[in-house]
């Protein structure tokens, strides 16, 4: 009897064991754990992006770009690790951005844009690519799809127009996380409704958490998810920008380490000319068309 009291003695023992394991729960760190949820309305969120916006009027910035795999910048960037690039913004329209080679830190792409038109010197490639900002093409050559109006439209967190667009107010979740989306739409001659813009707000902290273009038909262009947000000298900016473009297959993130703002920039700073020795190549095609908001 001994014998078998210890064998049930031992199969209660596993028994218990096995319960136990079922039972275990995980315990969430606090520091893990979604802030609570605050609440706005819709004026309440247009009024914040137009704050966000009209913050800064110019932009001097360091950074570190991080190309995907298959995206054009990687083209221009394959075979770097660690490229550092200088970035001026001059609103409405003027961008500078130089990528360099890490180490010797020289210039991999340049380029600068006035709004409508668009330089960019490739020294390793010695070409001087000039065009239009709205011109998008299916290049066979990767970088002549570069366009610093994609990153000038991630970068200024453009109000919305309250003369040409309406608006409405959704709630999103992605995992435990929860948004507000604001709605941009339109209303063309034959009163159908086009989606311009969705803006999403995290509910944690209200701030803007991405920004989503659309053109023709519904057409999805551009979205860029913006992190990490830091106080610089009183302006609360992203330090993690992601930017892909759909259309050209691409994303590019941007991850800010230094930023000043409304700091003047002489005009002189957004002159690019063509590099001696450098092939000119222009681009020209009248009916294309590729900002944030179109194809």
């Amino acid at each position: 009897m001994d014998r078998i009291g210890k064998r049930v003695g031992v199969v209660i023992g596993a028994v218990l064991m096995s319960a136990c394991a079922i039972q275990q729960t995980t315990r969430v760190s606090p520091s893990n754990l979604p802030l609570p949820a605050q609440e706005a309305s819709l004026d309440e969120l247009l009024s914040r992006l137009r704050d966000r916006s009209n913050a800064f009027q110019t932009l001097l910035a360091t950074a570190e770009l991080i190309p995907t795999a298959g995206s054009i910048y990687s083209g221009v960037i394959r075979e770097y690790h660690d490229v550092k690039a200088f970035i001026l913004l001059d609103r409405p329209s003027r961008f500078r951005m130089v990528g360099q080679a890490p180490i010797i830190r020289n210039n991999i792409f340049d380029m600068v844009s006035d709004g409508d038109d668009f330089r960019l010197s490739i020294p390793p490639k010695r070409k001087f690519i000039v065009g239009k900002n709205s011109l998008m093409r299916d290049s066979e050559n990767a970088l002549e799809n570069l366009r610093p109006r994609h990153v000038l439209d991630a970068l200024v967190f453009e109000p919305f127009d309250d003369a040409d667009e309406k608006f409405f107010l959704q709630e999103g979740r992605e995992g435990n996380r929860r948004y507000y989306v604001v709605h941009a739409v339109s209303e063309d001659g034959s009163r159908r409704i086009n989606l311009k813009r969705k803006v999403w707000f995290d509910r944690a902290d209200l701030e803007v958490f991405r920004i989503q273009w659309f053109g023709p038909e519904g057409k999805f262009v551009q979205e860029v998810d913006y992190r990490d947000y830091q106080d610089f000298d009183g302006i609360r900016y992203p330090t993690m920008i992601q930017l892909t473009r759909p259309g050209e297959d691409y994303r590019l993130g941007i991850r800010i380490s230094k930023a000043t703002f409304n700091q003047p920039i002489e005009a002189e700073k957004f002159v690019l000319d063509q590099p001696k020795g450098a092939e000119r190549v222009e681009l020209s095609d009248a009916g294309a068309s590729g900002g944030a908001g179109d194809q």
